[in-house]
């Protein structure tokens, strides 16, 4: 079995302790965080897309001192969800002490940071996946299943939105100097699936709010020279709201459009009328957890999601900022 350590148990940290519990490939060792409260059995966080079980961390060491995790002999995996502004440090610090990484999205704060990582993962040769879900999310694996297929022809148009209530709970990330905001934080996700299904754009333009230094709203447009417009919009709303994400991809052939708000089916759009395509319930954590354990299984390095790629989210989510005036 593969020894892990997760560390931060925010939302995302309670997700991924779940996964490891329903992997057979995997125990939890140890668990680290900052607050000794959330080192306690029973602590729930809520997020904005469900809630988690409370943790039970029977027979689980507790820590605060994250330190004491890289050079616990026991642990080979280390799984943080921390602060933006800490991911390089502690991938960095993990992959020099022979530790395999998952690590939160995105790779680090900035380019120059991601470089960085990139070049210890390279030196330690241990697998680090970075956690860009929506390539293991059922819809979007789909998607990209159609696209490639010519189901949909050629596609013309994308669009994608991704917006819900401001994580007002969480005082990091309503800091825009530690969080990059509704932009480096959520709007990512749609940054990568855009790279992931069409590739780096010819160039970019970019309009949004930014509200105290808090980076709120983004519309983003990707112009290809052979190939489609992208749209992309990303938001926080500091009054609330629920959360929403989805796309809608104008073929030659077909269209699709999903929208999370109206379930879990797709619609595809044609000359041949309208019908639904249905996907699996899995859960896109889990299949990124489990897809990384059987990487490190059987002594591969990921190639679903690879620190270069993750880069590249990095670099046209730092170019949207810059273009909003974003100084952080």
């Amino acid at each position: 079995m593969i020894k892990v350590a997760v560390v931060g148990l925010g939302f995302m940290g309670q997700t991924h302790f779940g996964c490891y519990k329903n992997n057979p490939l995997a125990e939890i060792v140890a668990v680290g965080d900052s607050n000794p409260a959330k080192l306690q059995s029973g602590a729930k966080v809520e997020g904005n897309i469900s809630a988690n079980e409370a943790l039970d961390l029977t027979g689980v060491k507790t820590t605060t001192d994250i330190e004491s995790l890289l050079t616990d002999p026991e642990i080979e995996l280390l799984d943080f969800s921390l602060p933006t502004r800490e991911h390089a440090k502690w991938t960095i610090a993990a992959l020099n002490a022979g530790k395999h990484v998952l690590c939160e999205k995105p790779l680090a704060w900035t380019t120059e940071e991601c470089d960085a990582v990139i070049e210890a993962q390279e030196k330690s040769g241990k697998a680090l996946l970075i956690g860009h879900c929506l390539r293991f999310w059922p819809q979007y694996v789909k998607a990209q299943e159609l696209i490639q297929s010519g189901e949909l022809g050629e596609v013309i148009y994308a669009r994608f939105f991704r917006a819900g209530g401001a994580p007002t709970w969480s005082r990091w990330l309503m800091d825009g100097s530690l969080s990059g905001g509704a932009v480096l934080d959520m709007h990512v996700h749609d940054v990568d699936t855009a790279l992931w299904w069409f590739g780096k754009p010819d160039s970019i333009q970019t309009s949004g709010v930014i509200h105290k230094g808090l980076p709120l709203k983004v519309d983003a447009t990707w112009n290809y020279n052979s190939g489609p417009q992208v749209q992309i919009h990303g938001g926080w709303d500091s009054n609330g709201g629920g959360f929403a994400m989805g796309f809608e991809l104008t073929g030659t052939r077909n269209s699709l459009v999903w929208d999370s708000s109206k379930g879990d089916a797709m619609q595809l759009f044609g000359k041949d009328g309208k019908r639904a395509i249905e996907v699996s319930s899995d859960s896109a954590y889990q299949l990124e957890i489990d897809y990384l354990l059987e990487c490190i299984n059987k002594g591969e390095l990921p190639s679903r999601i690879t620190p270069k790629t993750s880069r590249l989210s990095v670099e046209m989510a730092r170019e949207e900022l810059q273009q909003m005036g974003f100084e952080g």
